[in-house]
């Protein structure tokens, strides 16, 4: 009697009830926080030996200096014109330690960010082999080093809209109302950190409706769903335009001020770059996302994936996107790519992603090793 008692104790310690595809990975939250701090290590080193090898010109610094030149004890709100976006702004104007600091931040970003990546894979049951190739394609990349060590304010804003993406997805395609209402708060975080994401936020919100729906048969469904997702972000963004008029007589200010000044001469430029090789292996991500969305089977990724790719374009166009920002172009593709890839799928359809996720992994180093920007930043570190 006893002994029996013994095996079902044993038995019930034993079994563990099968994985859902909204159940954390891992499980326990001492191994989730464990990996995060593995995959920040490599991202906190390569900061740290950047710092002491003395490169001081990044966008972290250019953060910086921008922040410490604003009058943050005038008795007026004429600083409130100078803050967007407010929260990497405030971030490097009050957190000490400077540029370093930040590329800390963004180096413990990736590690949590690369950890919720492959919880999204594990929850939508990605072959290992294609988890190892497109994590490779992503966090073994250059570029992937650079912004999130160099370029706080870009890549939280990616991250962020890396994470909305996937709630889409969620949301509209497995009807998860939670995930809706996180799309939306991502995305208000993403355009408060970083202003590029302002064009490519939009544009993938505008482009939902394109997904496969849950709710197909109800009508207003698509226009509710948009809604859902832009709301936390415009009514983030029409407060602060409220603010800026109420205050400073305008609605915009800073570099939205200025953001139709010189847009034919920058459309100039961005056909003379797709021009080059560099411009021409931009595109190659665009592609990428083109293959995995027929893979799939879902037609309305490819719109939502060149709506994104426009949106940068457009965004360089006025003024919001710095020059060498390929990097970011690259991050947002594979990670749209990866976001689109669907729960159920058949070997065939695993063993093509996985082709071109090796393709992707050898277009983000070809688009690494063509950065003009990138090169121009390693010329500091080396000497030239």
């Amino acid at each position: 009697m006893s002994e029996s008692s013994t095996n079902t104790r044993a038995l019930r310690i034993a079994t563990r009830p099968p994985r859902t595809r909204l159940d954390a990975w891992p499980r326990r939250t001492p191994r989730r926080w464990m990996l995060r701090g593995v995959f920040a290590l490599p991202y906190v080193i390569f900061a740290l030996v950047v710092f002491i090898l003395g490169a001081t010109d990044s966008p972290n610094a250019t953060l910086v200096d921008r922040a410490t030149q604003i009058d943050w004890d005038r008795a007026d709100a004429q600083w409130l014109g100078d803050i967007f976006p407010p929260i990497s702004t405030l971030l490097a104007g009050f957190v000490p330690g400077g540029a370093l600091t930040l590329s800390i931040i963004g180096a413990l970003s990736a590690g949590i960010f690369l950890q919720k990546l492959i919880e999204i894979m594990v929850q939508r049951r990605f072959a290992r082999s294609t988890i190892v190739i497109l994590m490779m394609a992503l966090a073994l990349n250059p570029l992937f080093f650079y912004n999130a060590t160099q370029n706080y304010a870009a890549f939280l804003g990616l991250l962020l809209f890396g994470l909305g993406l996937s709630h889409i997805v969620r949301f509209i395609t497995w009807g998860n109302t939670e995930s809706g209402f996180r799309t939306g708060i991502y995305f208000m975080v993403a355009v408060l950190t970083d202003i590029t994401a302002l064009v490519y936020v939009t544009a993938a919100a505008l482009s939902a409706p394109f997904l496969r729906h849950r709710r197909a048969g109800v009508v207003g469904a698509r226009r509710a769903n948009a809604l859902v997702i832009l709301y936390p972000a415009a009514s983030a963004l029409l407060s602060l335009a409220a603010l800026n008029a109420l205050f400073l007589g305008r609605p915009f200010a800073g570099a939205t001020q200025t953001a139709f000044t010189g847009f034919g001469d920058r459309l100039i430029v961005v056909a003379e770059f797709f021009s080059t090789v560099e411009g021409m292996i931009v595109i190659a991500p665009l592609v990428s996302a083109w293959m995995v969305a027929l893979i799939v089977r879902r037609p309305g990724a490819i719109i939502i994936s060149t709506l994104v790719f426009a949106a940068f374009i457009v965004g360089f166009a006025l003024g919001l996107l710095p020059s060498g920002s390929t990097g970011n172009i690259f991050m947002a593709m594979t990670l749209l790519a990866i976001a689109l890839i669907p729960t159920a799928r058949t070997d065939r359809g695993t063993l093509m992603i996985a082709f071109v996720g090796i393709f992707q992994l050898a277009v983000g180093w070809a688009t690494a090793l063509t950065s003009t920007a990138f090169a121009q930043w390693l010329s500091q570190i080396f000497g030239g």
